[in-house]
């Protein structure tokens, strides 16, 4: 009997160990708590990114072509100034500096978008294979017109670098992937264009 209490005492032990252990947090993901939604993050030289588009709805955010479904794939385009507000706390539109880091990363040549673009969506065969696990998407734009286009062709993010940054005043720096090439690069852009959003945080 004695043998058999002990027995017992331990697989009752064994057995509250298992259903008494807390849940983990899944690894690489923020949930944004104003809205719930969860991103996949990833680790990129000291800094921890978005691995998805910003999708959290706000006033001078759009879905390409007004449509709610390209949201849930693609994410939200956004008015600069309204892309300076977008993050959740403690994340922040990337600087230019954020976006140099990522493209050295990438091996700072005209190759980098391969390391950067996901392995689907993109226009003829210019899919990336997406060694960084950046995951960019050819999400388009939409243009000061209010139309929209370049889905599955290009994609663009939004940097808070503006007139105050050597960029022409009423615009602001846009870092893009293009179906056309490999390469990743930067321009500008007029702050009422709706881009997408990648928000970013030091380590």
């Amino acid at each position: 009997m004695k043998k058999c209490f002990i027995l017992f005492v331990g697989l009752f032990m064994i057995c509250g160990s298992v259903f008494a252990a807390p849940k983990s947090k899944k690894k690489n993901e923020f949930k944004d708590p104003r809205d719930k939604q969860k991103y996949r993050t990833v680790d990129v030289a000291g800094l921890e990114w978005f691995a998805d588009n910003l999708n959290y709805k706000m006033d001078g955010s759009f879905c390409y072509r007004d449509d709610d479904d390209q949201c849930m794939v693609y994410g939200r385009l956004y008015h600069w100034n309204a892309a300076k507000k977008a993050c959740p706390t403690g994340f922040h539109l990337p600087t230019h500096e954020d976006y140099e880091s990522l493209w050295t990363a990438a091996g700072a040549d005209f190759n980098a978008g391969y390391l950067l673009k996901a392995d689907y969506g993109w226009s003829g065969e210019t899919n990336g294979n997406d060694t960084l696990k950046f995951s960019a998407m050819p999400a388009g734009n939409r243009f000061d017109d209010e139309t929209y286009g370049n889905m599955e062709k290009f994609a663009f993010f939004w940097s808070s670098d503006d007139s105050s940054e050597g960029v022409p005043s009423g615009s602001a720096r846009v870092w893009y992937l293009t179906s056309k090439s490999m390469a990743f690069g930067y321009m500008s852009k007029p702050k009422n264009f709706g881009f997408s959003v990648r928000c970013v945080r030091k380590k």
